[in-house]
C-alpha cells in the first residue's frame, strides 16, 4: 500500500503499518489532496478505505450563510466543516491559524471535515498543511479509518 499511496503527486511519504492496521502519509506542502485518489490507491493496493483522519494547520473561516470552512496552510484548499459542538469552538478562532484534527468525508463533493474530540489534537504543534491518514476500515455504514480490511498476503 506504501507505493501506491506514495505514487499521488501530492504525497510525500507513504507507510503502512499492517500490525496497527494504519497508515501514515505527509503529504508535500503547497500541493492540494485528492482524498478520492487515496482511497483509490488504497482500494487498488488491496485494501478498503473508509474515512481519513488529518493533522493540519489552517485558518477556519465563517462565510455570510454562517458556514464553517477550513482552509490549510500553504495551501489554497479549502474545505467546509460538519456541523458540531466543535465546529462552534473553532468558529471562535476565525481568521486565526490553528492547528485541527478532523475525519474527512471523502465520500461528499467537495471533501468534509468532521472535527474529532480537541484531547484528540495533541501532537499537531509545528505541523503544516495536511500531515497524517490512518488505517482503513469499513464499519457498517459509518466509516472509520482505524483499520485496513481485504488484506493480501
Amino acid at each position: 500500500m506504501s507505493k501506491s499511496l506514495g505514487r499521488l503527486d501530492a504525497v510525500r511519504d507513504a507507510k503502512a503499518d499492517l500490525k496497527t492496521q494504519t497508515a501514515t502519509v505527509t503529504f508535500k506542502p503547497g500541493k492540494s489532496v485528492d482524498f478520492a485518489a487515496v482511497a483509490q490507491a488504497v482500494d487498488k493496493a488491496g485494501f478498503k478505505a473508509g474515512s481519513i483522519t488529518i493533522w493540519a494547520k489552517g485558518t477556519p473561516n465563517v462565510t455570510p450563510n454562517e458556514t464553517l470552512t477550513f482552509t490549510v496552510s500553504g495551501t489554497n484548499q479549502t474545505f467546509p466543516v460538519a456541523d458540531s459542538p466543535h465546529a462552534t469552538k473553532l468558529k471562535s478562532k476565525a481568521g486565526e491559524e490553528v492547528p485541527l484534527v478532523a475525519k474527512v468525508r471523502f465520500d461528499q463533493t467537495p471533501p468534509t471535515l468532521v472535527l474529532e474530540d480537541e484531547s484528540a489534537k495533541s501532537g499537531t504543534e509545528g505541523m503544516s498543511g495536511m500531515k497524517r491518514m490512518d488505517g482503513m476500515k469499513d464499519m457498517g455504514g459509518m466509516k472509520e479509518m482505524d483499520g485496513m480490511k481485504g488484506m493480501k498476503k
